[in-house]
């Protein structure tokens, strides 16, 4: 599978909730870096770990949807960048955001997942 391929699938298999789906898309050594309140990188090792704080969130119950706001872009033979519009609704709340993932691959799985939140404050504040 070419890698945007890859990473277009793990977009949708994100949108369905579908965590299987989304561990035979990753490398189990993966390194994700995640966007914090303050919009600082934090590191999540693992795909165990990763799907794990996804699970958390538990997408299906906030109407959660990632959209791409243009095709995925080769930035090098193995780095993927995918630019997405998010949304989500929960208790009366809404999130609407704009995020950058970067997404490093090796043989067919995503290695490295590097996301930055357009408006980290604003995504915090919708999930604590």
């Amino acid at each position: 599978m070419e890698p945007a391929d890859v990473a277009t699938s793990l977009l949708r298999a994100f949108n369905d909730g579908d965590l299987d789906r989304m561990r035979e898309l990753m490398d189990p050594g993966l390194v994700a870096w995640v966007t914090d309140a303050a919009g600082e990188p934090q590191a999540v090792t693992g795909a165990d770990a990763y799907l794990g704080r996804i699970a958390a969130m538990n997408l299906p119950a906030v109407s959660y949807r990632v959209t791409p706001t243009q095709d995925p872009v080769s930035l090098e033979n193995d780095l993927i960048l995918l630019m997405v519009e998010v949304t989500a609704e929960r208790d009366g709340r809404r999130l609407h955001n704009f995020a950058a993932h970067v997404l490093r691959l090796r043989d067919g799985l995503v290695t490295e997942w590097r996301m930055a939140d357009a408006k980290p404050a604003e995504s915090d504040r919708f999930w604590s």
